[in-house]
């Protein structure tokens, strides 16, 4: 008997604590998404958005206000709801594209210090007008932040290849010899769109990989998984034609052949060699090639179009001299430090000989009928 008298207190104790959990949950707004912009007309000042979803995770709150900086915004946002922020479920960090391309890092050095923002948030890029995302219903369902966390995570134009997350952005911020990259986001009729990916130079959006070509950066930047390519003009004797290639896997290496010399004048030269394999999905433009006798003809023929397809990026990138794929950080270990710290990577990367090696092989032959040729 004295043994229950003592248990029901307790019972009771613990009854009570999970009542006020249950009031401190109701009062503290998670945040999903912050986006940040240039305030219209108003000089060095943010546009700053929060969304808060609701319980019942089909709505959300929705905070805008002008400030100097995300600081100034959250102590107003602060001030305008009845919850406690906190950031531990954040999702996304969106930038308009005017304030990317004029740098990030003054606007949201406190949103990266902010320990309890988990490093797998989304950096991302937004085209068009940023508000509409906020107060539109999709018809994808669920709120504006859960949506773009699923499309991104899926990724349509990379396979889910390349993860703009938080943490990549800033290792990459930091190191010297690769630049940062974000995902773009746009809007269509139906709701929202993977656009491509956005080049920095430190902190600063200064050119865009287009969406088709997101699948032949990813290879670049990185060994992949479950790849699809889609090419759509490759020349073979028999003809042009489109293909397919799926469940796909690359190997990327670099080869540093020379680093820069400015004493002579000489680039940087380096080979990046790309090993695919993958299967063969579509060929319809080339029913000629149609049999085992062609596989190696076609298989040259693929091997070309990509490294073509791959060294058009590059040009791109060299043109912005934003070295996305990592190319001086194997400079870097070729110099000595001090010549390294002397040189201008981004000026010497724009004018690097970089040169792309495929190997590819059609993994299941299957598809191709053993006929004569």
């Amino acid at each position: 008997m004295n043994h229950f008298k003592r248990i029901v207190p307790l019972l009771i104790a613990l009854s009570l604590a999970g009542c006020q959990d249950e009031k401190i949950l109701e009062k503290t707004g998670f945040v999903r998404t912050i986006i940040l912009e240039n305030a219209e007309g108003r000089d060095k000042a943010l546009k700053v958005t929060i969304s808060i979803p609701k319980t019942n995770q089909t709505e959300s709150i929705v905070y805008t206000n002008i400030a100097k900086s995300f600081k100034q915004a959250r102590i107003h946002f602060d001030m305008q709801n009845d919850r406690r922020l906190v950031f531990g479920q954040l999702r996304q960090i969106m930038f308009g594209e005017a304030l990317a391309r004029q740098g990030v890092w003054l606007a949201t050095e406190s949103i990266f210090r902010e320990p309890a923002i988990g490093i797998r948030t989304h950096v991302l890029v937004a085209e068009g007008e940023i508000g509409r995302y906020v107060t539109r219903k999709f018809i994808q369902g669920g709120t504006m932040g859960e949506y773009i966390d699923n499309l991104i995570r899926s990724d349509p134009a990379t396979r889910g290849q390349l993860d703009t997350n938080l943490h990549t952005f800033l290792r990459n911020y930091y190191d010297e010899g690769v630049e940062p990259v974000a995902t773009i986001i746009g809007e269509t009729p139906e709701g929202l769109t993977v656009n491509g990916i956005a080049l920095f130079v430190r902190d600063r959006y200064v050119a865009k990989i287009d969406a088709d070509d997101a699948m032949y950066f990813a290879l670049l930047r990185d060994d992949a998984k479950n790849a699809s390519l889609f090419m759509d003009e490759v020349s073979t004797p028999r003809g042009t034609g489109r293909i397919s290639l799926g469940n796909g896997t690359s190997k990327r290496k670099i080869a540093v052949r020379s680093p820069p010399d400015p004493v002579r004048g000489t680039p940087a030269r380096a080979v990046v060699k790309l090993k695919i394999r993958g299967s063969l999905v579509e060929y319809d433009d080339l029913l000629e090639m149609n049999n085992l006798a062609s596989q190696p003809v076609l298989e040259k023929a693929m091997e070309t179009f990509v490294a073509e397809r791959c060294e058009r990026l590059i040009r791109e990138m060299q043109k912005a001299g934003a070295d996305a794929i990592g190319i001086g950080s194997l400079v870097r270990e070729k110099m000595r430090y001090a010549d390294w710290k002397s040189l201008d990577w981004n000026k010497a990367f724009s004018k690097a000989d970089i040169e792309v090696k495929v190997d590819l092989r059609i993994r299941d032959s299957g598809r191709l009928i053993d006929a004569d040729a």
